[in-house]
């Protein structure tokens, strides 16, 4: 396992929000590569015995440029992807093309909580990519406005791309384990059982039969970044009917966030399913996710003080004048579906600060980012005024990506 053998990176890879890291280890002083992404992505490369990268050719004013997409094959058509960015003033540009160009590969996949999942000795089979064709390219130099327009232009060329192109790819073919596949992880640390309605320990593996406790935990974490212990609360209950409020509700200084988590399993029989049917069960998700937290919503209204039970703790919670904001997050969201989530963001009525909808991934990068109380609840109002104002939808990965793009503008500029 690369942690257990280099602990050293552990930093590095916490640190990292998402994608693909190349790291260069001091006693070989070859590339590897961490993949850090999504469960389904990883379990969708284990079930293939690899994915692939496709380095997109894109005209600028200064000629040909490449940018990088890695394709996991859960679904032929609509694969999950990371893309990834290449500029000739970024070192981890550079690395990632000298890594492409090896035969052969060590790639380590974690997960949004830097969980070291999957482990592979792979071969690099390039079936005719620009790095091999003799096609002269130039990687650009950094800015803001490039990056998004880099963005918006990958991500039209992979949904158009030819058989051709899927050709050319470069295959990352597994074929040596470097840890054993059934890692079972569990977690004793203070630091990641210290919220409300922990029983002081929980686990996980990529595998997940039981979806609803494991993405409850995950968001747990993810909100920890910006809230204290005291403020997060897992499954918190009336104390009257013991009936669950929520899935998770944090209490801040000025504002209440009322999160409800819907998932799907992670196992091969998930992930091979129609699209049609990924798409109904993510409406059925959206639906039922909006009715938990409207219900929530009428209850916390209801009274100056309501009395929970979280845990085995009783929790005396005053509303006052705090301002609600509702927090749905679900396991897929579909591009061509906005005028949908556009109305279920509106829905909510009975919540003074709004409702969002984010999709998992999208909602550990937001927490990544945002990852301060005032920072987290400022970015949640304009996120969801942004929205009702122009009443059309704005995915959240892109919101992210331009919060992103304005701090690294910030910091060049200081």
């Amino acid at each position: 396992m690369l942690t257990v053998l280099h602990p050293e990176l552990i930093p590095t890879i916490q640190s990292f929000a998402s994608g693909l890291l190349a790291l260069r280890l001091a006693e070989t002083g070859l590339l590897s590569l961490v993949v850090k992404s999504q469960k389904e992505a990883i379990l969708a490369a284990r079930m293939n015995g690899g994915f692939s990268f496709y380095l997109a050719p894109m005209m600028s004013t200064s000629g040909l440029t490449v940018s990088l997409i890695a394709a996991f094959l859960d679904d032929t058509d609509q694969p999950l992807t990371i893309a990834s960015l290449l500029f000739a003033d970024d070192q981890h540009s550079r690395d990632l093309l000298e890594l492409l160009t090896y035969d052969e590969l060590d790639v380590y996949f974690f997960d949004d909580r830097s969980r070291e999942l999957m482990g592979y000795r792979a071969a690099v089979e390039d079936g005719g990519s620009c790095l091999v064709n003799g096609t002269e390219f130039r990687l650009l130099t950094y800015h803001p406005e490039t990056a998004k327009a880099l963005f918006t232009a990958l991500s039209g060329w992979f949904g158009l791309r030819t058989r051709a192109d899927d050709e050319v790819a470069i295959q990352i073919v597994f074929q040596e384990a470097l840890m054993p596949d059934d890692i079972f992880i569990l977690d004793a640390t203070i630091e990641g059982n210290d919220y409300r309605g922990s029983i002081g320990v929980s686990h996980d593996s990529l595998k997940r039969t039981d979806p609803g406790y494991f993405q409850e935990r995950d968001i747990v974490a993810a909100l920890r970044r910006s809230f204290t212990a005291e403020q997060v609360a897992l499954n918190p209950r009336r104390r009257d009917t013991k009936k669950e409020i929520l899935d998770v509700l944090v209490v801040a200084d000025s504002h209440m966030l009322l999160v409800q988590a819907k998932d799907s399993p992670n196992t091969e029989a998930s992930l091979n399913r129609a699209l049609d049917r990924k798409r109904r069960a993510s409406r059925r998700q959206l639906a039922d996710a909006l009715g938990q937290v409207r219900g929530g919503a009428r209850f916390l209204l209801r009274q100056g003080t309501v009395e929970l039970v979280v845990g085995t703790q009783n929790w005396d919670v005053c509303v006052g004048d705090r301002t609600l904001i509702g927090i749905a997050v679900i396991k897929e969201l579909f591009d061509d579906e906005g005028a949908t989530y556009v109305e279920a963001c509106g829905s909510m009525s009975t919540l003074i600060g709004g409702m969002i909808v984010m999709d998992y991934p999208s909602f550990h990068a937001y927490a990544h980012h945002f990852c301060s109380e005032t920072s987290f609840i400022t970015g949640l109002e304009k996120f969801i005024a942004l929205i009702r104002d122009a009443n059309e939808w704005v995915r959240p990965k892109d919101f992210v990506m331009e919060h992103v793009l304005a701090q690294l503008g910030d910091v060049k500029e200081s």
